[in-house]
């Protein structure tokens, strides 16, 4: 169970961190240099959510075999939604916070 926790919290502090790192390549210009995958909303908001989720429903999903299949998945899922959603939302707060909106 100590390896799972560390597992999930190196996969959601990694999610934080690209949303942090994808805002900033979004917002900083380096020498009039502009990135155009920054332009989306999507590649800089919903890509490290996608990524955390799917991450951490891989590390849950091989995790939590030994439940049945229902509860598995409903507990994968669950919970890799809940913490993906709030890793990526720290990321971008903190983003926010340090490059402004």
């Amino acid at each position: 169970m100590t390896r799972l926790i560390l597992n999930l919290a190196v996969v959601f502090g990694s999610q934080g961190a690209l949303a942090c790192l994808f805002y900033r390549s979004r917002v900083v210009l380096q020498a009039g240099f502009h990135p155009s995958w920054t332009d989306s909303d999507f590649t800089v908001f919903g890509l490290p959510l996608v990524i955390g989720f799917a991450l951490a429903a891989l590390v849950l999903f091989s995790s939590l075999s030994q439940l049945p299949a229902s509860k598995r998945i409903a507990a994968t899922v669950g919970l890799s939604a809940a913490g993906a959603v709030a890793a990526s939302f720290v990321g971008t707060v903190i983003a926010f916070n340090l490059y402004g909106t």
